[in-house]
């Protein structure tokens, strides 16, 4: 049977809502449950709808919650928990990285000193940048009662050091172990805007700050067919909007990830927002007031995008796998 990977990447609140998008339009378009992919990689917003996917939640009811429809009653509960459509973030506030910024850690220092080649600046700025102020501990222990104590198979949640900005893969083997919902919080912790948060003694935040996606990170698990979903870059790396540079160097980075898992065979099918969908997103990543819109926007882009040939024929394997749904009916 085809081996699925699926990737989630960043992209806060709008992210989110792209997901649903992306992975309604597949349940809808060619009957795959999201939910029965082999590994799943979630970083930041990927990493709330990697979890709820594990938790039995749907992608359809992702994209209900979204334009505030009832769910099912497998993703009740959890979404309730999750109130994806009524957390409300307060803007970003530019003045507040008017603060001191943090001197260099000891750790990062030695890991420029090992391989200054290595370390981007964009890395190192973000583990300089003043704390946020945005605290995320009540969206973890609202959920901590329905991610449970036990680890789901096949996640990997994508979250980076706040000293070194080195990236760290709860889940992955050889990986330091946390609890589900710090770990998911730690993952959408932005830097700037949400503190940090610690598990064992070291502070996490968003897997965002080494990449977009860490679609490299199913390297190995021998995977047939990689689905990534991509909030934060463009069609081809192309945007007419303010943010264009951005989404441009995600898709670079995205494409070289791309390159390494076809290199180790397997077929990667990549969605990335399209003009309308980018338009739909705006330039807020924590407006909660777009969610409707952009769910729509990418679930009619990824819809189109699944019925071109050579997408179409990548995607065959997903129509013979099992659905979960219909098992769970059966």
């Amino acid at each position: 049977m085809t081996r699925v990977g699926l990737v989630l990447g960043a992209g806060g609140v709008v992210g989110q809502a792209f997901h649903s998008g992306v992975l309604a339009a597949l349940e809808h378009d060619l009957g795959w449950d999201a939910r029965t992919a082999d590994v799943i990689v979630g970083t930041s917003a990927g990493s709330v709808t990697g979890a709820a996917l594990r938790m039995g939640v749907p992608g359809m009811d992702l994209a209900a919650a979204s334009v505030d429809l009832p769910p099912s009653e497998e993703g009740r509960t959890f979404l309730e928990a999750l109130d994806m459509g009524g957390t409300v973030f307060p803007p970003f506030e530019l003045r507040r990285l008017l603060r001191p910024w943090r001197l260099p850690s000891p750790r990062l220092m030695a890991r420029v000193a090992r391989r200054p080649w290595a370390l981007r600046p964009s890395v190192v700025a973000m583990t300089l940048m003043p704390p946020g102020w945005v605290d995320l501990s009540a969206q973890a222990l609202a959920l901590s009662p329905f991610l449970g104590d036990t680890w789901p198979d096949g996640l990997r949640i994508c979250s980076a050091r706040a000293d070194t900005g080195a990236r760290n893969v709860f889940g992955a083997a050889g990986a330091p172990a946390a609890p589900l919902d710090r770990a998911v919080m730690a993952s959408c912790a932005i830097p700037g805007y949400f503190r940090p948060v610690e598990i064992d003694g070291v502070d996490y935040f968003d897997g965002g700050v080494h990449s977009p996606t860490n679609a490299d990170c199913l390297r190995g698990e021998d995977l047939d067919l990689v689905i990534v979903s991509s909030p934060m870059s463009a069609v081809h790396g192309r945007a007419l909007s303010h943010d264009a540079g951005i989404r441009w160097l995600a898709h670079r980075r995205l494409e070289r990830e791309v390159q390494r898992l076809r290199a180790g065979g397997a077929t990667v099918v990549v969605f990335e927002p399209s003009r309308l969908v980018i338009t739909a997103m705006g330039l807020d990543a924590m407006a909660s007031d777009r969610s409707d819109r952009v769910m729509r926007a990418a679930f009619f882009a990824a819809g189109a995008q699944a019925l071109r040939p050579a997408c179409a024929t990548a995607l065959a394997p997903l129509a013979r796998r099992p659905n979960r749904r219909t098992a769970v009916a059966s």
